[in-house]
C-alpha cells in the first residue's frame, strides 16, 4: 500500500487497529500447577518439577496426543534455548504439558480445546489451574500432579526416545554403577558392583566408593554381621544385591564431611522376608557423635540421638555440631508407601528411594522414587545448617535400638553441590528405575 503524505496518518491508524485486532483474537495457554515457593522458579524442567505457572501462546501448539486419563499438548518453539550443538542420533525434544482429565473423555476434551483455539471470539486465556479450581474446562481435574509442563534441556536418543548418556567417552565418564549422572559425580557412591564378591547370606565386611573421592573413603569396618541379600536368591524388590541391617548393625565410613550445600540419595528396600514388609521410617546415616542425622526416626528429644521412637511419615534430620531437635517435616506421602499390602494402592512396591537436597541457604528438600517433591524444610529458626558429616551407614551415634533394621540398603552417595530440583527429581527416577524389580 503506497500513502500519500496527506494520508499516511490514517495510514498507521488503519496499521495499528489491524495489528491489534490480531493481538486481540491470539489465544493463550495458562497451566498453574501449584502455589509459588522457594522450589518454584525454573525456567527449564526435563522431568514436571521446579514450574509452577507457565503460560505458552495456543498458535505454538504443534499437536496433541490423548492418553488414558488425560491428554499431552505439544508446542513449537517454547523452549529454553535458539540454538542447539548436538551429537549425532541426538535430539532436544520439543515442550510438552501433560493435563488430566476423566477417563473416558480424553476424545471430548481434546475438542474443547480446539473449538475454543479457533474461536475468533470469546476470551483469550485458556486457564488450567490446579490451585485456585477455576479453570476454563471442566473436563479438567483439578488436583495435585495433574499438570506435567516439561521445557526439556538434555538431549535424547532419537532412537530409543531415553535421555541420551552420549557417546562411548561420555558414558565412561558421567556413568557410575549403570546411572547417568550427567557430569554432576558423586564424592562418595557406595552401590551394588562394589557388592559383587559377596553371596547371599555373606557377612559384608567391606564396600568400596565408587565416588570421585575413590578408595580412601572406602568401608572396610562394620559392626556385628550386616549381610549380603542376592536378587537370585532371596526376591526383595530390588534388582540388584544388598546389604541387610538387623538390630543395632551398621556400617563405618572414613568421615566424609560437605559443607553448604549437597545432595544425598539413598535407594533400600522395606521387605525383609517374604511378603514381610518393615513399615517404619528410621535413621539410615549419621556421625559418630550422634549429632548428624536423617532422614527418619523420631528423636526422644535435644542432644546427641540414643533413643528413637517409631514412626512411618516424618522426615528429621540434623548435622554436625548441632544438638538441637532435628528440623523435621511431615511427607506429603507416607514413607515408605509399602505400608500394609492389603490395604494400599497399586503402587505398592518394596523399592523406595530419596533423594535429599540442601541449597545454598541451607533450605532442605527431599524427594521420592516418583521424582516428586515430598517434603520441604527451610532454614528459618537457623536448624538445618552445620555440616554433612558421614561417618556411619545404618545407624548414627550409639542409638539403643530403633535405628534402620530390617530392610536393606542398594545404594547411597553424596554429591557436594546443589544441582537442582530438576537433577534431583532426574535422579530419583531413574534410580528407582534401575533398581525397582517389581
Amino acid at each position: 500500500m503506497i500513502l500519500s503524505e496527506k494520508g499516511s496518518f490514517g495510514g498507521l491508524f488503519l496499521f495499528y487497529y489491524i495489528c491489534s485486532t490480531f493481538n486481540a483474537m491470539k489465544k493463550f495457554f495458562l497451566f498453574r500447577r501449584e502455589e509459588d515457593s522457594i522450589s518454584s522458579g525454573s525456567t527449564t524442567s526435563n522431568t514436571g518439577v521446579g514450574i509452577s505457572t507457565i503460560s505458552i501462546p495456543a498458535d505454538h501448539v504443534s499437536y496433541m496426543t490423548t492418553k488414558k486419563g488425560g491428554l499431552i499438548i505439544t508446542f513449537n518453539y517454547s523452549g529454553a534455548f535458539e540454538d542447539t550443538f548436538l551429537k549425532e542420533g541426538q535430539s532436544v525434544p520439543k515442550t510438552t504439558v501433560e493435563v488430566s482429565c476423566e477417563e473416558g473423555k480424553e476424545s471430548s476434551f481434546m475438542e474443547q480445546i480446539l473449538n475454543f483455539i479457533s474461536n475468533p471470539s470469546g476470551k483469550s486465556v485458556m486457564r488450567f489451574d490446579s490451585v485456585g479450581k477455576n479453570s476454563t474446562f471442566s473436563s479438567f481435574t483439578e488436583t495435585a500432579n495433574s499438570i506435567k509442563p516439561v521445557i526439556p534441556t538434555l538431549p535424547v536418543d532419537t532412537s530409543t526416545q531415553e535421555i541420551s548418556a552420549g557417546d562411548a567417552q561420555d558414558q565412561y565418564q558421567n556413568t557410575i554403577g549403570g546411572i547417568n549422572f550427567l557430569r554432576l559425580l558423586p564424592d562418595i557412591d557406595f552401590n551394588h558392583e562394589g557388592l559383587s564378591s559377596f553371596g547371599d547370606t555373606d557377612t559384608v565386611s567391606s564396600w568400596p566408593n565408587a565416588g570421585l573421592l575413590g578408595g580412601a573413603y572406602s568401608i572396610s569396618s562394620v559392626k556385628d554381621t550386616p549381610e549380603c541379600v542376592d536378587p537370585n536368591s532371596r526376591n526383595r524388590g530390588l534388582t540388584t544385591k544388598s546389604v541387610a541391617f538387623v538390630e543395632e548393625e551398621y556400617m563405618t565410613i572414613p568421615s566424609y564431611t560437605s559443607k553448604g550445600e549437597y545432595l544425598l540419595y539413598i535407594v533400600w528396600t522395606s521387605q525383609y522376608l517374604d511378603n514381610t514388609y518393615n513399615p517404619y521410617f528410621l535413621v539410615m546415616y549419621g556421625d559418630a557423635a550422634g549429632e548428624t542425622l536423617g532422614p527418619g526416626g523420631t528423636p526422644s528429644g535435644d542432644g546427641a540421638l540414643s533413643k528413637l521412637s517409631l514412626g512411618d511419615s516424618r522426615f528429621f534430620f540434623r548435622h554436625s555440631g548441632k544438638t538441637n531437635y532435628p528440623a523435621n517435616a511431615k511427607s506429603l506421602v507416607r514413607i515408605p508407601e509399602f505400608i500394609d499390602p492389603e490395604s494400599v494402592s497399586s503402587d505398592n512396591k518394596p523399592c523406595h528411594v530419596l533423594v535429599v537436597r540442601r541449597d545454598k541457604d541451607f533450605n532442605i528438600f527431599v524427594y521420592d522414587r516418583s521424582g516428586s517433591e515430598v517434603a520441604f524444610i527451610p532454614n528459618y529458626l537457623r536448624k538445618n545448617e552445620g555440616d554433612l558429616l558421614i561417618e556411619r551407614l545404618g545407624t548414627s551415634g550409639a542409638i539403643e535400638g530403633n535405628s534402620f533394621n530390617k530392610g536393606s540398603i542398594s545404594r547411597f552417595g553424596v554429591i557436594s553441590k546443589d544441582p537442582g530440583q530438576d537433577f534431583a527429581s532426574y535422579l530419583a527416577q531413574n534410580l528407582f528405575n534401575y533398581y525397582n524389580n517389581i
